[in-house]
C-alpha cells in the first residue's frame, strides 16, 4: 500500500472536509461522532495522519482543515485500485457482475445507456 492511500476511516474524514471546507477539526469530530462513535481524539489522530500523507492541510489557530486533493482524483485512484484488485483491471467485468446481480433500476440503466452513448460519441471525435 502506498503512503498516500486512504483507509476507509480516513475517507470518512475526507468526505466531511470535501463537503464543508474550510472546516475545524472539532466540527469534523462533531459530525462524525454520532455516526461512528469515534472520540474527538480519534478524529484528530485521523486528521493528523491524513495531513502526514499530504492530502489535507491544517492551519492554526483553530485546527482548520482544507483538502489538498480533489475528491475526483481520489475517486480515480480508488477506482483503478479496486478494478485491479478484484477485476484484473477490467471495468467490463465489474459492470457485468453488477448487471448480473441486478444492481440497477430501469431508470439507472437508461441513464447509463445515455452515458455510454455519449462516451462513444467522444471517441469518434
Amino acid at each position: 500500500m502506498k503512503q498516500r492511500d486512504l483507509q476507509p476511516c480516513e475517507l470518512k474524514v475526507m468526505n466531511v472536509v470535501w463537503k464543508e471546507h474550510p472546516i475545524r477539526a472539532s466540527r469534523i469530530a462533531a459530525i462524525l461522532m454520532p455516526e461512528t462513535g469515534w472520540s474527538k481524539n480519534t478524529v484528530y489522530t485521523l486528521v493528523t495522519r491524513i495531513v502526514g500523507k499530504g492530502l489535507l492541510k491544517r492551519t492554526d489557530p483553530g485546527f482548520v482543515c482544507e483538502p489538498t486533493i480533489a475528491r475526483e482524483e481520489i475517486q480515480r485512484r480508488e477506482n483503478a485500485s479496486f478494478l485491479e484488485l478484484l477485476y484484473d483491471g477490467s471495468a467490463k467485468l465489474l459492470f457485468a457482475r453488477m448487471l448480473g446481480d441486478r444492481m440497477f433500476t430501469r431508470e439507472e440503466l437508461a441513464e447509463l445507456r445515455g452515458m455510454l452513448d455519449a462516451a462513444e460519441r467522444n471517441f469518434a471525435e
